[in-house]
């Protein structure tokens, strides 16, 4: 039999069903649509975008160099066969007197705008906090992202400088290290921080940093991958040029910047995945029977599991109580104005009516054998369960009607 739990924060759902939730909350946000707008939109962004850095970056250093260079680096790893075009266009703006006006700063912030408002509407929907905010204020949002990804940028290309002399000060001392892999060592590292700055601050719920770190990984680890397979890429595509003509390099551009922008994404959808552990055990009780001979039950039960003696009330009638109980083992008795009207047991859940409705209790429940194990689940919990999987409301209401049809 099952120990009582000890109620703590712990690693809940096996890896298997966090990537099965990541798959399903995939399908279910319209992932490849939603990121070929992120993607669409960055393509847009992008010129403004670094407009701004070498303006910034440039007047920090007196002088634009290094910020040509970090920018042409960025360029290259998101559109590499672009590249040289866009950086000309840049040069050539950057160096008109009339480029950074006060107004003109102004129109490139507001050009950079529409990928910031994007991104976070698909934040907002993969963590299940869309809120609609008037245009102003949503604009000065807007606004105020930009600076953040201009400014998590600098310090990134800013603090890289010192890393790539560090890296090549360091290969120097010893012949163990080449100065190569010093420098991708210290830079993954760098951008594994600031992009874990990056998501905590344009999540708009609280995430363990754990669960941060760990999506900054994986999209490091997914640009550096996707880096080092450009050549490859390239050859596969050499065919292309045949159907596209001098559309090609678009073509590749569009679609490896398609796959960046995916890997932050993801990113997201494992980190909200993560977050939501306990709501993935949780769906399991909905959708497997005999819980308790489930290989996930002790984690079940080490978060939401009590053990009750025979004639504990459970809640009374009237009472402000929005817990979902579910029966693992025992036998509980349902009264309704001092008459007991049924029995529920192992396997059966109960309570849904006062969780659903936001009602009070319209019957009462307690312990009607020597002893009952439960899961008992909270209404906040069952909330955003509701709100995210539909299959599952649908079987509670179904599972309610069938109960007042009885009664």
């Amino acid at each position: 039999m099952p120990q009582d739990p000890v109620h703590k924060k712990t690693n809940l759902a096996p890896l298997y069903l966090i990537y099965k939730d990541v798959m399903e909350n995939m399908r279910d946000h319209q992932f490849i649509a939603m990121n070929a707008s992120v993607a669409f939109f960055t393509l847009f962004a992008i010129i403004p975008l670094m407009l701004l850095v070498i303006f910034i970056f440039g007047h920090w250093l007196n002088e634009s160099t290094v910020a040509y260079s970090k920018v042409d680096q960025i360029i290259k790893l998101l559109l590499p066969e672009l590249s040289e075009s866009i950086m000309g266009e840049l040069r050539l703006l950057s160096s008109e007197h009339f480029a950074w006006e006060i107004i003109w700063i102004f129109v490139l912030f507001l050009g950079s705008t529409p990928l910031t408002s994007n991104l976070k509407s698909c934040i907002r929907r993969i963590f299940g906090e869309e809120k609609k905010q008037f245009f102003i204020i949503n604009k000065l949002l807007d606004i105020i992202s930009v600076i953040v990804l201009l400014s998590l940028f600098i310090v990134y290309a800013f603090t890289n400088i010192f890393l790539d002399d560090a890296a090549i000060y360091i290969s120097t001392l010893t012949t163990m290290i080449e100065s190569q892999s010093a420098t991708t060592f210290t830079s993954s590292i760098l951008l594994i921080v600031i992009m874990t700055f990056f998501y905590q601050l344009f999540i708009p719920i609280k995430i363990e940093l754990r669960h941060l770190i760990i999506g900054a990984l994986i999209t490091s680890i997914s640009w550096l991958i996707l880096s080092e397979a450009f050549e490859f890429f390239t050859s596969l595509s050499a065919m292309y040029g045949s159907f596209f003509g001098g559309m090609r390099n678009i073509f590749i551009s569009v679609i490896w910047l398609y796959l960046n922008c995916a890997a932050i994404l993801v990113s997201l959808e494992v980190i909200a995945s993560l977050h939501n552990q306990d709501l993935i055990l949780i769906k399991q009780l909905f959708f497997k029977k005999n819980i308790h001979r489930q290989a996930i039950f002790p984690k079940l039960w080490m978060k939401f599991g009590q053990k009750q003696k025979k004639d504990h009330i459970l809640y009374k009638e009237g009472d402000h109580d929005r817990r979902l109980f579910y029966i693992v083992e025992g036998e509980i008795g349902i009264v309704k104005k001092g008459k007991r009207i049924t029995s529920l047991k192992a396997g059966e859940y109960f309570g849904e009516l006062a969780s659903l409705g936001k009602i009070p209790r319209q019957v009462s429940a307690y312990v009607m054998s020597d002893w009952a194990r439960l899961l008992i689940i909270h209404d906040d919990k069952l909330d955003r369960l509701v709100d995210d999987n539909h299959q599952i409301s649908l079987r509670l209401l179904k599972t309610l009607a069938k109960k007042v049809q009885a009664t």
